[in-house]
C-alpha cells in the first residue's frame, strides 16, 4: 500500500451513543439479568416452536441468525454455542423413546447458558417477520417476555433453490463423512472480485449445516457437529473445511461451485451449477476491491459528501479532500488500498478539532482543515477516500477499535491488515443511522 503521510497530530474520543436498534433489547436484557441474578449473561437462542406455521424451516433459521446477531451487538450477553444448547428444544418436542428423567438429564447435560431464549407468536408479514422474545432460567422459576421485534426475511423462489442445492450437498458431506464432528465455513468467494453475493451464500450454506447439526439423527445418536465460520479475509483452515465459488458469465447467469474437504481431499462436491439469485438482495457484479467498496456504501448526498480537489492530483500537488455534512454527525475517515488493507485517517488522538462533530452546513478540507499538517502528491498510486457519520459516535466497543489504529502523538496511524479492514467495515455497517461516503485519491 501507498499510504497518504498524516500528519501526527492528536484527537479526542468521539461521544458513543446509544445504539437504537439494540436499545430495544434493554428492557428485555434488564429482565432476563434480574431473572438469573447476574448481568454477564450467557443465553441460548433456541428458535421458534416446531408446531408453528408462519415460518418455514428456511425462513426460521434466517429469525434465529438475525436476532443472535441483535443480541450481540448489545454488547451484553454471550451466546451458549448452538451445537450443544439446540438439542433442548429438540429433546423436549422432537423425540420418542426417552423418559421424562432421562430427558431431562440430558437437556440438562447439553445446556450452558443462564438462559433460554425461544422466539413466539411468529407473525409474516411480506419481507419481515414480527415476533417476542421469551426467555427462561435454567432452573426454570423465571421468564421473561420481550416486546414485539421485527426482523427482515429474505426467502423467495429462487432462495428456497438455492436452499435445496445447499441441503444436498450437506447430505452427501454428512454421508462421506459422518464422524465429522467440525466443519470450517469458508467464505464463498466470488470469482473476478468481490461481490455481495458471496456473502449471500455463505449465509446459506451456513444455515444448511446448522440445519443438519441439529437434525434429530444427530441429536438421538449424540454426533456433535460444530459448524465454525471463518471471518472474511482470514486463512481458512481445519481438517474439514467446506468451500465454494460464486461465479458469472457473459450472459449475466450466475453459478455456485461448492465442496466439502478433508485433509485437502474433495468430499461431495456440487459441480457448477446455475442459481437464481433474485431474492437473496445481492449485486452479482464481481468487481475490484475499491470498486466493490465504493458501489456497496451507504451514502445519502443529503447528509454527507467527500471529494478530491483535484482529479487527478500531479507529483508536488497539495492533497486535499473537501468533506461537507448537511447533518450533525461525527466522522471516522480511513484511507483504504486496493490492497484491502487501511489507516484511520480521522479523527486523530487528542485532537479536539478533529474529533467535534460536524454541524449542517459544515465544510471542512482535510488535513489543513483539522489542524494537520499538508500532504503533498508524490509517487503515483490510487486509493479510496471513504467516511461514515454517525450521529452522536460509534458505540463504545467500536470507537475504541477505531482510535486504537489512529495517528496520535506517540506515533502513526496503524496499518490494518484485511482481517480487521473487513470486520470493521461489518460492524460499522450495521451501526443503525450511519451514512457513507468515499472518493478517490489518484496521483499521476
Amino acid at each position: 500500500m501507498r499510504p497518504l503521510l498524516l500528519a501526527v497530530l492528536f484527537a479526542l474520543p468521539a461521544a458513543a451513543h446509544a445504539d437504537p436498534t439494540t436499545a430495544t433489547l434493554s428492557p428485555f436484557l434488564d429482565a432476563v439479568a434480574a431473572c438469573a441474578g447476574r448481568s454477564d449473561l450467557t443465553l441460548a437462542v433456541i428458535g421458534v416452536e416446531p408446531g408453528q406455521t408462519a415460518l418455514s424451516r428456511e425462513q426460521a433459521e434466517e429469525v434465529r441468525l438475525a436476532v443472535e446477531s441483535r443480541l450481540q451487538a448489545t454488547g451484553r450477553v454471550r451466546l451458549a454455542p448452538a451445537a450443544d444448547v439446540v438439542r433442548i428444544k429438540a429433546l423436549r418436542e422432537g423425540t420418542t423413546g426417552l423418559s421424562g428423567a432421562e430427558a431431562e438429564a440430558q437437556i440438562r447435560a447439553a445446556f450452558s447458558g443462564d438462559a433460554s431464549v425461544f422466539l413466539v407468536e411468529p407473525r409474516r408479514a411480506g419481507e419481515t417477520a414480527a415476533l417476542r422474545l421469551q426467555a427462561i432460567t435454567r432452573n426454570a422459576a423465571c421468564k421473561a417476555t420481550s416486546e414485539p421485534l421485527i426482523v427482515p426475511i429474505r426467502v423467495g423462489a429462487s432462495v428456497a433453490d438455492i436452499d435445496a442445492v445447499m441441503e444436498g450437498a450437506v447430505k452427501a458431506f454428512a454421508g462421506a463423512a459422518p464422524n465429522a464432528g467440525t466443519v470450517e465455513v469458508c467464505p464463498f468467494v466470488a470469482e473476478g472480485g468481490h461481490s455481495t453475493c458471496a456473502g449471500a451464500l455463505t449465509d446459506r450454506l451456513v444455515i444448511a449445516l446448522d440445519a443438519e447439526a441439529r437434525s434429530a439423527n444427530r441429536i438421538l445418536k449424540g454426533a456433535r457437529l460444530d459448524v465454525r465460520r471463518t471471518p472474511p479475509g482470514t486463512t481458512c483452515a481445519g481438517a474439514l473445511t467446506a468451500r465454494g465459488r460464486f461465479l458469472t458469465d457473459q450472459n449475466r447467469q450466475s453459478f455456485m461451485e461448492l465442496e466439502f474437504q478433508r485433509d485437502g481431499a474433495v468430499l461431495a462436491p456440487t459441480g457448477r451449477r446455475r442459481i437464481g439469485i433474485e431474492g437473496l438482495g445481492c449485486d452479482p457484479t464481481p468487481r475490484p476491491f475499491l470498486d466493490h467498496l465504493a458501489a456497496t456504501a451507504r451514502t445519502d448526498a443529503g447528509r454527507l459528501t467527500v471529494a478530491a480537489t483535484a482529479t487527478p492530483f500531479s507529483a508536488g500537488q497539495r492533497l486535499e479532500m473537501r468533506i461537507e455534512a448537511r447533518a450533525r454527525q461525527n466522522l471516522y475517515c480511513w484511507v483504504v488500498a486496493p490492497d484491502e488493507t487501511a489507516f484511520v485517517a480521522l479523527p486523530v488522538r487528542d485532537n479536539a478539532a478533529s474529533a467535534a462533530a460536524l454541524k449542517p452546513g459544515e465544510a471542512k478540507r482535510y488535513p489543513r482543515g483539522y489542524g494537520l499538517d499538508e500532504i503533498v502528491a508524490g509517487e503515483p498510486f490510487e486509493n479510496l477516500f471513504a467516511c461514515f457519520g454517525v450521529e452522536g459516535g460509534l458505540p463504545p466497543e467500536l470507537a475504541a477499535r477505531w482510535l486504537a489504529a489512529a495517528p496520535g502523538a506517540d506515533g502513526e496511524a496503524k496499518l490494518l491488515q484485511p482481517p480487521d479492514v473487513l470486520d470493521l467495515l461489518d460492524k460499522i455497517r450495521a451501526t443503525p443511522g450511519v451514512t457513507e461516503a468515499t472518493a478517490r485519491i489518484v496521483v499521476r
